[in-house]
């Protein structure tokens, strides 16, 4: 049973080991969220403020709001 154990717990291991270095060799562990189009800085930021606001998770009021901080803090 503990051999059981373990033998699941290399695999999971080599498993992580290996999904690690295909994202180095690709593009790296920094600003990788997994999901394409999102990167880091206003840009991403506004794409996601967009996104959320076309999926109905903000109202009108908060995405113009926080467009508007997003805009301040480009300047």
């Amino acid at each position: 049973m503990i051999a059981l154990f373990y033998g699941v717990v290399l695999v999971l291991g080599v498993v992580l080991l290996v999904v690690t270095a295909v994202r180095v060799l690709v593009g790296g562990l920094e600003g990788g969220s997994g999901r394409p189009g999102r990167s880091g800085g206003t840009g991403g930021a506004r794409q996601i403020l967009e996104e959320r606001y076309a999926a109905g998770e903000l109202s009108t009021e908060e995405y113009q709001h926080r467009s508007r901080v997003l805009k301040e803090g480009q300047s």
